[in-house]
């Protein structure tokens, strides 16, 4: 009798797009990840966010307007309700500075990291980013392209002995990426990052299982 052995089963990724197909990182990325072998899809509903392999959030467009359209389509709780069973997420540009407490004009972010963003004394357009020790996202220090006016110069989170740290990424004074166990985010954009951008996100899909 002969054997069978069945295919690795495909990530399923959801790329959250509360834009109405108006932001190109939404596109660009659903066609990177697709690029590398993922069974990604461009969705606005929530319930579907929620229910995939992965999630993937961007944003190029200004934060403040991100961040409106986030909480709109109800982003928040998708994230709070991923991460409540260490489901992976992946969170890129404007969109990760609607993670911190507070918006730079001050609005109110997700929450899930304390503190804020605040507008750069000048834009980040590309830029060398310095990977934290250990992190698993980053292959060297490589550079990204940013293309950012907000972000984060510091992170407020405390130390604690019993939770592991976020593994912080910096480019200069700017936070570049954050490994937030199975929250990962990046204020750089790997689909428009060439070779550098796509190991970000193989090493992202790895984490998937």
């Amino acid at each position: 009798m002969s054997e069978t052995t069945s295919s690795p089963k495909t990530a399923a990724v959801a790329v959250f797009d509360p834009f109405a197909g108006a932001d190109p990182a939404v596109t660009a990325l659903h066609a990177a990840l697709r690029a590398e072998g993922v069974g990604a899809e461009v969705t606005s509903d929530p319930a579907n966010a929620v229910a995939a392999d992965g999630l993937v959030i961007a944003a190029s467009v200004d934060a403040a307007e991100a961040l409106r359209a986030l909480h709109k389509a109800q982003a928040d709780r998708v994230v709070g309700q991923r991460l409540a069973g260490s489901r992976p997420v992946l969170v890129v540009g404007a969109a990760m500075d609607a993670l911190f407490e507070r918006g730079a004009d001050g609005a109110a972010g997700f929450g899930e990291w304390p503190g804020g963003v605040e507008k750069l004394d000048a834009p980040v357009e590309r830029a060398e980013v310095a990977p934290a020790q250990g992190s698993l996202m980053l292959d060297g220090a490589q550079e990204f392209e940013f293309n950012a006016a907000t972000g984060a110069r510091n992170f407020e989170l405390q130390e604690d002995e019993f939770i592991a740290y976020p593994k912080l990424s910096w480019a200069g004074e700017v936070l570049a990426a954050v490994e937030n166990g199975p929250l990962w985010a990046t204020r750089f954009h790997p689909e428009a990052s060439g070779e550098a951008g796509a190991g970000v996100l193989r090493n992202w899909i790895a984490q998937l299982g």
